[in-house]
């Protein structure tokens, strides 16, 4: 039995209420999380030897930083996609 059954029906208001809630709080979580990404990849603007599985490739840590980043959320839509 889930929760909602056992507290009894609620009112589609107050599930639109809910909903938006929940949406609002993903999106501030979100955005601070990117912001604190964005900060981090700035202040390592370092140059540095990264291997990529063979070769050794000199870069920027900011770019080698804001490539996995863009990977995460790649992964991360596929991941919301699949459900």
């Amino acid at each position: 039995m889930r929760w909602s059954e056992r507290t009894g029906p609620t009112r589609p208001a107050e599930d639109q209420d809910r909903a938006r809630r929940r949406s609002l709080t993903r999106l501030v979580v979100g955005l601070l999380l990117g912001v604190l990404a964005v900060v981090f990849i700035v202040q390592n603007r370092d140059e540095v030897a990264i291997r990529l599985l063979v070769p050794v490739v000199d870069l920027p840590l900011w770019t080698a930083l804001a490539g996995v980043l863009v990977l995460g959320m790649l992964i991360g839509a596929l991941w919301v996609y699949r459900r």
